[in-house]
């Protein structure tokens, strides 16, 4: 008997279970539609954020047309706002194809190119349906109009349009939360009478490293010999002012006694009526060469005849 409840309350339990399993909740989901943007299609750029208190590595589905092919870009998106390669697999169900990766991280970007119908080599038109795998608590949807694009309109038409810092139109429509199943459909139509990419565009808008610098003349050879004599004049006048400076530096004060020792060796000769007039011949004080008696002991000068 208890294997019986046990086996009726598995039952009940798993649909649930492995719901919450299958289908996170997407907090954000950004879908951008940019047609003849890098290639004669429509790209197309889901970016979600899922709810951050789910618990990483968490796997993941997302649905895309099947003609469409696989995605051309699968990546989760780092702490610091970057994008890194995810690996991952597909699998057909239907029109549809499922790509399946593990997210480290809440953020993820998925991306594919789906065909765009031409008629007579000028008009286009295409519709994109979005059928919701998880519940998506935010929807929003932007289509960008090509540079050259002409009458451009979106059925149903979008909430707000503007031109973006870019210069490109885009049309955003805000959708709002969604449950799994749910569907939404636009088409948007316009004229283009060539067949020009908006990565050429961006190109052509964006100036040449030349232009954006103007060149620069190469100095001439009489420039260069100019900075050269100027620089050895400089040189020069500074050598000059600081040879100058030393010469009319005075000179640092000696002892007077010093100074008359070495004249009286002979280096500065002294006049015949000064020779004894700078020392006492009884203590050697020096004396000045008018003084009659050594202001240090008294004794009379003797001076030489």
């Amino acid at each position: 008997m208890k294997r019986l409840w046990l086996a009726l309350f598995l039952c009940l339990a798993w649909p649930v279970v492995h719901q919450a399993q299958a289908s996170p909740t997407l907090a954000e989901l950004d879908i951008s539609l940019w047609p003849e943007y890098d290639r004669p299609a429509v790209l197309v750029i889901y970016r979600g954020q899922l709810d951050a208190a789910a618990a990483f590595p968490l796997p993941l589905e997302m649905s895309i047309p099947a003609d469409a092919g696989p995605p051309s870009a699968v990546a989760y998106v780092g702490e610091d706002g970057g994008r890194f390669n995810l690996e991952y697999t597909t699998r057909v169900e239907g029109d549809a194809m499922i790509v399946a990766f593990e997210l480290p991280t809440p953020g993820f970007q998925l991306e594919y190119y789906d065909q765009l119908p031409v008629a007579g080599d000028s008009a286009r038109q295409y519709t994109f349906t979005y059928i919701a795998d998880h519940p998506v608590t935010g929807l929003s949807v932007e289509f960008q109009e090509p540079p050259t694009a002409e009458g451009f309109e979106l059925s149903p038409a979008a909430d707000s349009a503007a031109v973006a810092g870019d210069g490109l139109r885009y049309h955003h429509v805000e959708a709002g939360s969604m449950q799994p199943g749910d569907r939404l459909s636009w088409t948007f139509q316009y004229v283009k009478d060539d067949d020009g990419l908006t990565t050429a565009f961006f190109q052509q808008a964006s100036p040449s490293p030349a232009a954006a610098q103007p060149p620069v003349a190469p100095e001439s050879n009489a420039t260069v010999a100019l900075f050269v004599v100027a620089f050895v004049a400089l040189v020069a006048v500074g050598v000059s002012a600081y040879w100058l400076g030393q010469r009319t530096q005075a000179p640092t004060p000696r002892r007077a006694s010093t100074a008359r020792r070495v004249s009286a060796a002979g280096k500065t000769p002294l006049k015949p009526q000064d020779r004894a007039a700078y020392f006492c011949h009884k203590c050697g004080a020096e004396i000045r060469g008018d003084s009659h008696f050594c202001h240090s002991c008294g004794a009379a000068v003797r001076r030489e005849s």
